[in-house]
């Protein structure tokens, strides 16, 4: 009698769960460790509070900025951060596009930009305060001009490095300009976009501690400034973290908004 051969079971699945619970174990016990040293070292006093504070020193200075906590988060991230971030990324991507799908568009904005370009936008906050004096719309307005600058670079590469046969393809194909614009350019781009809305949302939250320094009365760059001002070593760990987390957690939803929208697009695997 014939045997039948049982089909082999791919393994590939459990090793890369096995791998993954791996990266997490190293991950927990890298974390754990850094705590242990943390906690070592301020309880045994080798290290002044001032340079760096106890974990129940920031548990106290938590609790103690929790009252303003929810306030200076809604004036940073609401009224300052998402705006300027928006009309930054919004310009910068349309212009990056234009300069590079059109001669007549290149030849009238790239000098601006490379102008512009190579200035910090730190460098402008004089400027902005002379003409616009101190208030939201100059805060607003030096977080859009530095995620500005951040995408109308990353746009323009973007589209300059579509491979040309992808265009010469549809092209043969009897695609009209339209439709390579619609159906070739913007899905090759898409992914190169969405790494520099990534780095101009991180970009976005340095932009905002310097903004608030143009005399804001809240968010969490004014609590940093007051907190230097009375050496509140733990108050500006806090804040720290709490900036930390908000920009993960920004970051996490364009990753996964990345994911989402180019799911098509093959990755290389992590080893």
């Amino acid at each position: 009698m014939a045997t039948v051969d049982k089909p082999a079971v791919d393994s590939a699945p459990l090793l890369e769960r096995s791998r993954q619970s791996r990266d997490r174990l190293i991950s927990t016990l890298t974390l754990a460790l850094i705590l242990g040293v943390w906690i070592l070292v301020t309880s045994m006093k080798w290290v002044e509070p001032l340079f760096l504070p106890s974990p129940q020193h920031l548990w106290k200075a938590l609790n103690g900025l929790l009252p303003n906590l929810p306030g200076d988060i809604f004036a940073s991230l609401v009224r300052r951060i998402v705006p300027g971030f928006l009309i930054g990324v919004s310009l910068g991507t349309v212009l990056g596009v234009l300069m590079a799908m059109s001669r007549i568009g290149r030849a009238i904005f790239n000098p601006i930009v490379e102008i512009l370009r190579p200035l910090p936008p730190l460098a402008l906050i004089p400027l902005l305060i002379l003409w616009l004096g101190i208030g939201y719309i100059t805060q607003i307005l030096l977080i859009a001009y530095g995620s500005f600058i951040i995408m109308v670079v990353t746009a323009y590469e973007a589209v300059r490095n579509v491979p040309p046969i992808y265009i010469h393809a549809a092209t043969t194909l009897g695609a009209k300009p339209q439709q390579i614009f619609r159906r070739v350019i913007i899905p090759a781009i898409v992914p190169d976009i969405f790494s520099g809305i990534r780095v101009s949302a991180a970009a976005s939250f340095g932009y905002d501690v310097a903004a608030e320094l143009m005399g804001a009365m809240t968010g969490l760059g004014y609590r940093l400034v007051l907190a230097r001002r009375y050496l509140l070593t733990e108050n500006i760990i806090v804040i720290l973290v709490v900036i930390a987390l908000l920009s993960f957690a920004i970051d996490y939803l364009i990753r996964r908004a990345n994911a989402r929208i180019t799911r098509w697009k093959s990755r290389l695997e992590e080893k």
